[in-house]
């Protein structure tokens, strides 16, 4: 059988859409590389079955499945073990170390696409040293059962009497539809529970693309394509633009998978026929870089991400440091070609006996290495980790809704004679504020009450991940009434609903006023400053003063680690925040005509010439990369305390 080159390339074009998706910005849809990688698959196998078919009558599935374990289980464990050992040194011990060896483990056993689907969306992972190898799961439960399939086609086609490549062609197509269909349904999401993520990471709607490469395989077999070298051409610049242009125009927004995966899809497939076809015109075969891409890419696929993520650990600040990474994830690769993966597939007297022993030993070296990890981050590693960790506030109720009210515990409520009375309301962003409030009203001999919802901001239309955010949207309205506030104060994470929402995360977009979601970040901005304006507008809020205080910096905030033993990191600059910056922006414009509004940037008190402090002399000021304790929400009582002294006159 032919080795193919420009497969080969192919497999360098996707691992290397997929490598600069994480570590540039220029190809923010470069997630389609794995989709590229599903259809090579699918043609690569049914290749190799219809070779061996043809060659002695019969599969062995016992041969298949132990050149997969040849295949996959060196290199990965190796990866796998070398990623646990960093994660010691650079996670810190407790919550985070525990999910690396829970993830290791069922990166492993190919199982991660299954644990993602429960634990959150492909983005929403960002940190997960682990997160890339959810793909190789559906590559292997694909490989499961596809032999079993195959060889039932090949019956089905012997009982029929019916030519194995029709056979064939017809049963991959019509399992290829259902899968298509179902992802297409899911990706939209509100079907089912999780359904996005299903759609996302659940082999059974990801099974298409790999078919899609078996069809190809199946009508390919055998056969001599010969095309007039123009339509050769064209077909080229057809499928490379299919292939590329979703790299360069797809993002975080695009529903995916689905039917916006059909243009990578089919143009790998074209490509994969053009390869075949007998000509003098150049294709991907004959470009060498690519082919050595191709080469080292399952190394490089593998390395490239724990890399990633170490190096922004170490030098959150540096935009050198993902380029080294990768710079190392292709030398890392290359040798571990040369010194592992070819000797232990290349040799050609493996035994039973070796087999078994290879996949005994490479489990054994896992199930040890993450049980290690596990008691080590259980000890504690003698790092002080709860000095890291201080609750969003210092208030012991939270204020929040619940059986059809707003908590109205003490700590929630406090009333008194005459004088002003302020009222916050907003999603977690404001909960972080209740310290810098309480002290406000205790200067002031102001009444308070505090309200917030998870994840619901206010805004005209609801956040759906919450299924109550319409109730306490309501219920911030009826507070307005019942309250009768001499002024509000308002707050939410405002980047939760524009550049945190979207594919492969909790899908936390707010619905247009036309029921449909944003397609785009420009799109999930304007939606959002307009929400946020009309909302404030909106009956009974437009007669008050309202202070609106817009979300904190996102802070680069670290839990202690071996290496990082002192992990809070002294400042930031505020250029970091880049989201975080436009969507503040934008807020501030679409409110600069509310006469009744005086909008507050947490950044002018905690960004002085624009860094951005992390920690104050007596500890931190972030409970997390999203919110102030109470320390933080202290710094901001004397700006606060002005603004709402002027708002009430």
């Amino acid at each position: 059988m032919k080795f193919r080159n420009d497969v080969q390339a192919l497999r360098g074009i996707a691992v290397g859409l997929v490598v600069l998706e994480h570590a540039t910005d220029f190809f923010p849809g470069g997630f389609i590389g794995v989709d590229v990688f599903f259809v090579i698959s699918g043609f690569v196998i049914t290749r190799l079955l219809l070779h061996e078919f043809s060659k002695c009558g019969s599969l062995s599935l016992r041969d298949f499945y132990v050149r997969r374990a040849r295949r996959l289980l060196p290199a990965l464990t190796v990866v796998l073990i070398s990623t646990l050992t960093l994660s010691v040194l650079l996670l810190s011990p407790g919550l985070e170390q525990d999910k690396a060896g829970w993830a290791a483990l069922s990166s492993f056993f190919f199982v991660a696409n299954l644990r993602y689907i429960l634990e959150g969306g492909y983005f929403f992972l960002q940190s997960d040293p682990f997160r890339h190898l959810w793909s190789l799961g559906v590559e292997e439960q694909f490989y499961a059962i596809y032999p079993v399939l195959f060889i039932l086609l090949v019956k089905i086609s012997q009982r029929l009497r019916k030519n194995l490549r029709s056979t064939f062609a017809v049963g991959l197509v019509a399992v290829s539809l259902v899968s298509l269909t179902s992802s297409s349904i899911l990706a939209v999401g509100g079907v089912l529970p999780l359904a996005t993520r299903l759609s996302f990471f659940g082999t059974p709607f990801r099974l298409w693309e790999l078919l899609v490469g078996a069809v190809v395989a199946v009508l390919l077999d055998n056969r001599v394509l010969r095309v007039p070298r123009s339509a050769l051409v064209a077909g080229q610049m057809a499928a490379g633009a299919a292939v590329l242009w979703p790299a360069l125009a797809y993002g975080p927004f695009t529903v995916f998978p689905g039917v916006t995966a059909l243009p990578p899809v089919l143009g790998t497939a074209l490509l994969i026929v053009i390869g075949s076809a007998e000509s003098d015109v150049r294709n991907l075969g004959s470009v060498r870089p690519l082919i050595y891409l191709g080469n080292i890419s399952y190394g490089l696929y593998l390395w490239h991400w724990p890399l990633l993520v170490f190096s922004e650990r170490l030098f959150p600040e540096s935009s050198s440091a993902p380029l080294i990474a990768v710079a190392l994830s292709i030398l890392l690769s290359d040798r571990q070609l040369k010194l592992l993966e070819n000797p232990v597939r290349q040799r050609s007297n493996w035994r039973a006996k070796q087999s078994v022993l290879l996949v005994s030993l490479t489990t054994v070296a896992m199930v040890v290495s993450s049980s290690l990890l596990f008691v080590g981050s259980r000890s504690g590693l003698g790092l002080d980790t709860a000095a890291q960790f201080e609750s969003v506030s210092d208030i012991s109720g939270n204020c929040t809704y619940e059986d059809g009210q707003f908590a109205t515990g003490k700590e929630c409520i406090n009333e008194r004679q005459g004088g002003p009375r302020i009222l916050l309301i907003g999603d977690s962003q404001a909960r972080s504020l209740f310290d810098s409030v309480i002290s406000v009203s205790k200067q002031l001999g102001a009444s308070y009450r505090l309200a917030y919802g998870n994840s619901c901001p206010v805004h005209l239309r609801p956040n759906e991940i919450r299924p109550s955010c319409g109730e306490i949207q309501s219920g911030f309205k009826r507070l307005v009434d019942q309250f009768a506030p001499s002024v509000v104060v308002v707050a939410n994470a405002s980047d939760l609903y524009v550049s945190r929402g979207g594919f492969g995360k909790p899908d936390t977009r707010i619905r247009k006023e036309d029921g449909s979601l944003p397609i785009n970040y420009q799109e999930a901005l304007s939606n959002w400053v307009a929400g946020v304006r009309g909302a404030l507008q909106a009956s009974g809020l437009e007669r008050l003063p309202i202070i609106y205080v817009q979300m904190v910096p996102p802070a680069p905030t670290r839990s202690p680690t071996l290496l990082q033993p002192k992990a809070i990191t002294a400042s930031f600059s505020l250029d970091k925040a880049f989201d975080r910056n436009i969507i503040v922006a934008e807020e501030r414009i679409a409110l600069s005509t509310s006469s009744n509004v005086t909008v507050f940037d947490p950044a002018d008190v905690l960004c002085p010439s624009g860094q951005c402090v992390v920690a104050a002399t007596d500890g931190p000021i972030y409970a997390d990369a999203y919110h102030l304790n109470a320390r933080g929400a202290g710094l901001l009582v004397p700006e606060l305390a002005g603004l709402i002294k002027a708002a009430i006159g």
